[in-house]
């Protein structure tokens, strides 16, 4: 059985069977925009006089300075960049949106951004070399970057767009194909494919964010039958060719019940997918946003992090550090706030040092997103500090060429050690969120899980003693430094630092992991527990205790709502197995699950992961 696969959870009196998607917190994700990484094609195509590889000339700029046009990344550009990344420790990439667009000028640009699409079945030509066929299943390029991925053990991320097409470009919108054969058209929608509404003014109308047009991009019509099995099947194409999991644009313009659709079919046909959307801007005190996270069936960016990062180093709001420790107190409102995928710029935004133009900053800001909660992602060239200053770095300023890859950078020696230390230490990718210390200019916080933990310190400030009093049961001798290799002891409980201007220190310990033939993560959620509660599992096999309470497995403690532990399976391998969760406490009775035991199907080796929200029915 593979135990990337189908895993079973029946629950009598709830939702029947679910499935369950890749493991995803220990992974590291690389976002690139494809037509801005690497051109691996120039030369050869210079020699024959071609470098416009679409259907019309003139969306070409081989000169790098009409910022609207196609400068030439390609696929191949990014095979060969595949040693790179490994050497950085990236895990997963993902690529900006490689379906096959309208191939024309809107004004000055081009869609070398990749979300104005003609054929969500085919691929762009211009990421491909000139007359190779650009059908999934015919493209020899697309099939050589996606085993060279996997043969590197890095994840291929697809970007997919549900919401809309293309905008009015010379007189046609939203002109769509389905494998080169015509499927709609928005100005003769004889199938009505598409809303017909005017541009979104009101965004907090709720009829007009999903109704209504953005940016005058032409609005599919969910509730078109036609429409939905058409682009659930273009997806699963792509999913059939090796993609591993899926950004999903603009999820906040879709209603939730067409994400719960897409997401269960999606999922029905590739179970281990992972799947993470943008809800653009949103933050955990939008209860609209919350809900997206918590009932679409996908995780979803995290923007409030990137707000709260960003202004902590920028200053552009006041507070500091407090900004970011006041977005974790909002931890508990997430289903799964440890599977938010966290950023500190993107495509959308001016990069990092647009706005605040400090490479020691930089750095710092990727030391805090490495050591909080989430999976993090790094826009490309960030670990070559790429930059372009123009109109304050905003789009498309933000997206320049990458021209740098300098494995001596310090920026990207740092993020190896980042990427290998949080790899390495399970407390800074399943563990718990403790604050130490926290002012405007200083930060220190413990990540633990099980026997291993990391602290954080960073000061954005002047040099400054620090004292740090750690709980008792992490009282160790000595400790070292992953970033700066320095040593420091613990003095009864306490540690004592002097934290230079602009400085960082990450302190790791790494315990031991747990290991049996069938490794099994389980994430209890939306249950609130007090000081002095703890929650167990407790099942009919062997390793949960047989009914036993006193043998249940214990979990371990991450926020107010969420306990998370790994159980080694090798008695019970490859049975189904039956189990609850229990709340236990010394003052007071347990407190069971008010359902008929939940089930699970256990493979036969390798890991699974299962995620479940509590429940007194």
């Amino acid at each position: 059985m593979n135990p990337n696969l189908l895993t079973l959870e029946s629950d009598p009196l709830t939702r029947g069977w679910s499935i369950t998607e890749r493991e995803f917190r220990e992974e590291v994700i690389y976002f690139l925009i494809v037509d801005r990484f690497y051109d691996a094609l120039s030369d050869e195509e210079e020699r024959q006089g071609v470098w416009d590889r679409g259907s019309k000339q003139g969306l070409y700029d081989k000169t790098w300075t009409q910022w609207g046009k196609y400068w030439g990344g390609n696929l191949q550009g990014i095979i060969e960049k595949i040693p790179y990344l490994k050497q950085l420790g990236i895990t997963a990439v993902w690529l900006s949106p490689l379906f096959e667009q309208v191939d024309d000028m809107q004004y000055d640009r081009a869609p070398m951004h990749g979300y104005w699409t003609k054929d969500f079945k085919r691929i762009n030509p211009r990421f491909l070399p000139t007359n190779e066929p650009n059908s999934l299943n015919s493209s020899p390029t697309l099939r050589q970057l996606v085993d060279s991925l996997h043969a590197n053990d890095i994840k291929l991320i697809l970007d997919v767009v549900c919401n809309h097409s293309s905008p009015d470009l010379n007189g046609s919108k939203g002109v769509v194909f389905d494998d080169g054969k015509l499927l709609c058209d928005f100005n003769d929608d004889v199938h009505g494919f598409y809303h017909h509404n005017a541009e979104i003014t009101d965004w907090e109308d709720e009829f007009q964010l999903i109704n209504g047009e953005m940016c005058g991009l032409a609005t599919f019509n969910e509730r078109n039958p036609g429409y939905r099995k058409y682009i659930k099947s273009a997806i699963i194409d792509w999913l059939d060719v090796g993609v591993d999991a899926l950004r999903i644009d603009t999820i906040k313009h879709m209603p939730i019940w067409f994400w719960q659709e897409f997401t269960a079919d999606m999922k029905a046909h590739k179970p281990e997918l992972f799947m993470f959307g943008e809800y653009g801007f949103g933050k955990p005190w939008e209860q609209r946003t919350v809900d997206y996270a918590n009932q679409s069936g996908m995780s979803i960016l995290d923007f409030g992090l990137c707000d709260a990062i960003r202004f902590a180093f920028s200053g552009q709001e006041p507070g500091g550090f407090h900004l970011v420790e006041s977005v974790l107190a909002y931890d508990h409102v997430y289903h799964r706030a440890n599977e938010l995928v966290t950023f500190i710029d993107n495509h959308d935004m001016p990069r990092f040092l647009s706005i605040c133009d400090s490479q020691q900053a930089l750095d710092q800001a990727l030391i805090l997103l490495f050591c909080l909660r989430g999976v993090p992602c790094v826009f490309y060239g960030t670990e070559q500090y790429l930059v372009n200053q123009t109109d304050g770095g905003g789009d498309p300023y933000n997206r320049p060429m990458m021209e740098t890859w300098d494995l001596t950078c310090s920026c990207f020696t740092l993020l190896e050690k980042l990427i290998t230390t949080r790899r390495g230490n399970q407390a800074l990718t399943f563990g718990s969120h403790r604050q130490l210390y926290v002012s405007e200019n200083i930060y220190a916080f413990l990540r633990s899980y099980r026997d291993s933990f990391a602290i954080c310190v960073l000061n954005n400030g002047p040099q400054t003693s620090l004292t740090l009093d750690l709980p008792g049961s992490l009282h160790t001798k000595s400790l070292c430094c992953a970033l700066t290799n320095q040593e420091f002891f613990d003095v009864d409980g306490q540690l004592h630092l002097n934290v230079p201007s602009s400085g960082a220190f990450l302190l790791s310990s790494t315990g031991e992991r747990v290991a049996g033939t069938l490794v099994v993560t389980f994430q209890l959620n939306g249950l609130e527990t007090s000081p002095g509660q703890s929650v167990v599992l407790l099942g009919d096999c062997f390793e949960l205790g047989n009914w036993d309470l006193n043998q249940a497995y214990g979990m371990e403690y991450v926020n107010l709502n969420t306990w998370i532990c790994e159980v080694a399976f090798d008695e019970s391998v490859g049975r189904q197995i039956q189990f609850k969760f229990v709340v236990i406490s010394e003052y007071s009775q347990p407190r069971y699950e008010g359902i008929l035991p939940r089930r699970f199907l256990l493979a036969e080796s390798g890991r699974q992961k299962f995620d479940a929200l509590w429940s007194n029915r």
